[in-house]
């Protein structure tokens, strides 16, 4: 798996963080954090890794073990459909387009980001014969979930003691990102609530959430069709419109790409 490391999800994104710091510094934006988030809008495998990371990173501890292998096995669901090869294949790209041959590497935490990595390809790829690693990977974490915890002042002091380029950066990130229905999910905000139950949901919900969310893009669509007046744009609307018309035969290999899909669509119309 070492020759994996550098198309490792986390690491990429805390390197595209302190770049974009350093960006955000010198300009008014950051051309690779929006470029980043593009990314990961487009990519069912990216948004699902982005949920993942964002999880098991910001959890507060747990105070039992069987809650926090819980935790775990509800994060990893997210993979049921995924394949290994995918997922590589997109961060491969991400990591190409946007960082080229800058060093990768997480400042969070990065064995944490290599287990949580190990995890994601032995839930997605048969050929995954390294059960040590897996292993090894699963106790780390469940060992960071299961951490004690940290007096809340103390932490605060901790971060204005030692304050990080990286942590500073990502709440760039994270503002404007792909951002539990219990506290376990209190990082995410409402949208990212949504999406993720949805995700983990069964195929039949999952395929009548896409159905509403196909209807109320299809209003959106007629609705700004009702008044537009540049052929541009009209024609525009009606190639999206035909995008989701032609969505048709959504099984459980492509139901995660049709929502994320038409989840971008929606927020576009709503611009």
């Amino acid at each position: 798996m070492k020759e994996n490391i550098s198309f490792n999800f986390g690491a990429i994104r805390d390197t595209v963080a302190r770049l974009s710091a350093s960006e955000l510094i010198r300009e008014e934006k950051s051309q690779t954090l929006d470029k980043f988030l593009t990314f990961v809008k487009k990519s069912p495998a990216l948004t699902k890794q982005h949920f993942v990371y964002k999880n098991i990173e910001n959890a507060k501890p747990f105070t039992k073990e069987r809650l926090a292998e819980r935790f775990i096995a509800q994060n990893l669901q997210l993979f049921k459909n995924e394949r290994w090869n995918d997922i590589l294949s997109e961060n491969k790209k991400i990591r190409r387009e946007l960082l080229d041959d800058i060093h990768i590497e997480s400042k969070f935490n990065t064995k944490l980001a290599e287990s949580i990595n190990t995890l994601i390809e032995h839930s997605t790829n048969p050929n995954f014969t390294d059960l040590e690693a897996e292993q090894a990977a699963y106790e780390y974490i469940l060992s960071h979930l299961s951490r004690p915890a940290i007096n809340e002042s103390d932490a605060s002091k901790e971060k204005t003691d030692n304050p990080s380029l990286a942590d500073n950066a990502w709440k760039f990130i994270t503002k404007v990102a792909v951002n539990n229905f219990n506290e376990r999910f209190e990082h995410l905000n409402e949208e990212e609530k949504k999406v993720f139950s949805i995700l983990i949901s069964d195929e039949k919900i999952k395929i009548g959430y896409l159905e509403e969310a196909k209807e109320n893009n299809l209003k959106l669509i007629e609705s700004k069709l009702s008044s537009e007046q540049d052929p541009q744009s009209i024609e525009l609307l009606n190639s999206f419109k035909v995008k989701i018309e032609n969505m048709k035969n959504v099984n459980f290999v492509n139901v995660d790409e049709c929502i994320i899909s038409n989840i971008e669509l929606r927020d576009a119309l709503s611009e």
